[in-house]
């Protein structure tokens, strides 16, 4: 296996795991009974923080794109987990 390769299978594994682990932890968000105004305010958060990371790592970055992808998947990460909190907390509050 060349090193492109491995880097994409090592890429498509990290995804596949941070999908797993979206999908599990909302699940548990949606059968919680506790107010989810602190994690709502949380995600938001890390959804801001990892945003900025790849705007900055898009306007700085070198040749390589290693960074900026990562970046990229961390955003896709938290933001569907504060997505998924604002929909609970909605669901909930109607």
């Amino acid at each position: 296996m060349s090193g492109n390769s491995s880097y994409i299978l090592v890429i498509v594994i990290g995804v596949i795991v941070l999908a797993g682990l979206t999908f599990m932890n909302l699940r548990k968000i949606s059968r919680s009974t506790a107010d989810l105004t602190q994690l709502k305010r949380r995600t938001l958060l890390w959804s801001e923080i990892s945003l900025a990371l790849f705007v900055l790592q898009l306007f700085f970055r070198d040749r390589e794109g290693g960074f900026l992808l990562f970046f990229g998947i961390l955003t896709l990460f938290t933001g569907a987990h504060y997505l998924g909190v604002l929909y609970y907390s909605r669901k909930r509050n109607n």
